[in-house]
């Protein structure tokens, strides 16, 4: 992979004001490429987003995934050369509350997106990232990216069908340009205040409800997975019909929930109570990335210490800071020793 490879290309990121999408936007404007943001709103307050004043950066769009008029409109005017798509409802608790938007957005905002490139673009990558919940979990150790898809949540469902829909249009209507799709899960880092997430809820200094301590997710830290996307990325863009295809990009770090209670404990105060929760979660569910270790050279350079120590040291930080100044340079720092950027 070569960074200067992202320098001045025109890249639309939808759901860039996001966990994910934040500290991608912050990546990519550090490459110097040219960065078209499309989101409806920021998911979270607190929000990283914005304390990275990353509006100063881009060209940020406030539109809905789910009407497909928008993002046709930009896609139409802009002729981004890569897309990355991950406006999503990421919730999956609040899938069971709002499952027809839920579909709507990650479901129906897929086919929008690919439509609009259809009929109005020129793009030569799309990068669509789903999840880790798109495998129907039958036991399987891990999974691998061949295995059967399915869905039991409506979060987990509405994703299948959107990879059902790359797949689709990948065959039908785009065969000349590099389509894959990205499946990671359990994403940790700075930065994140989303709902019903381990790390959010240790880290708010309130007392916080374990719903099931004996979970076991391969817990990937917020830039191991960049650098997953990244080198996919450019790979797809060199060479698409080669890796136009499905890719897990997941650590070796499979602990349980209160394995991760643990952790964050050896670092801040934490207050917590185990309290059996009453919704349907896999208790296990992990995946294989044996061929991105292989055919992308990936492999995420973080232990679990390691990634755990980071991602608390970046909220105590948070908590000391004065300014957006220095939560902005606290996040940039992060990366830039991980990525070795100038």
């Amino acid at each position: 992979m070569q960074l200067q490879f992202y320098k001045n290309k025109r890249i639309l990121v939808t759901g860039h004001t996001g966990f994910v999408g934040s500290w991608f936007t912050l990546l990519l404007s550090n490459l110097d490429a040219d960065i078209i943001g499309f989101s409806l709103n920021q998911p979270s307050k607190p929000s990283l987003y914005n304390y990275l004043n990353l509006n100063k950066k881009i060209t940020n769009i406030k539109a809905d995934i789910s009407n497909p008029l928008p993002i046709s409109k930009i896609i139409k005017e802009y002729k981004p050369e890569i897309i990355i798509h991950l406006a999503a409802q990421p919730i999956l608790l609040d899938s069971y509350k709002i499952p027809h938007a839920t579909f709507m957005t990650n479901t129906v905002g897929t086919l929008n997106l690919l439509e609009a490139e259809r009929k109005y673009g020129n793009a030569r990558t799309i990068l669509c990232i789903t999840t880790d919940k798109v495998y129907e979990n039958i036991g399987i150790t891990a999974y691998k990216e061949t295995d059967k898809l399915g869905g039991f949540d409506p979060y987990s469902s509405s994703k299948s069908c959107a990879e059902l829909i790359v797949n689709s249009y990948r065959s039908s209507f785009l065969q000349e340009i590099g389509i894959a799709t990205a499946r990671a899960g359990n994403i940790i880092g700075g930065g994140d205040w989303g709902r019903y997430r381990i790390i959010p809820d240790l880290v708010s200094n309130k007392k916080v409800i374990i719903r099931y301590p004996n979970a076991t997710r391969p817990w990937t830290y917020i830039l191991d997975v960049l650098d997953g996307y990244i080198t996919l990325i450019e790979a797809l863009h060199k060479n698409p019909k080669t890796y136009s295809e499905a890719w897990n990009f997941s650590s070796n770090s499979n602990k349980t929930v209160i394995e991760i209670v643990k952790e964050v404990k050896k670092y801040r105060n934490i207050n917590y109570e185990i309290k059996k929760g009453k919704s349907h979660e896999e208790k296990s569910l992990l995946l294989n990335s044996l061929k991105s270790k292989k055919r992308l050279g990936w492999k995420a350079k973080y232990s679990f210490e390691e990634t755990i120590r980071n991602t608390v040291s970046w909220y105590n930080n948070f908590d000391t800071a004065k300014t957006k100044v220095d939560i902005y340079e606290l996040t940039l720092k992060q990366l830039q020793d991980y990525f070795k950027i100038d």
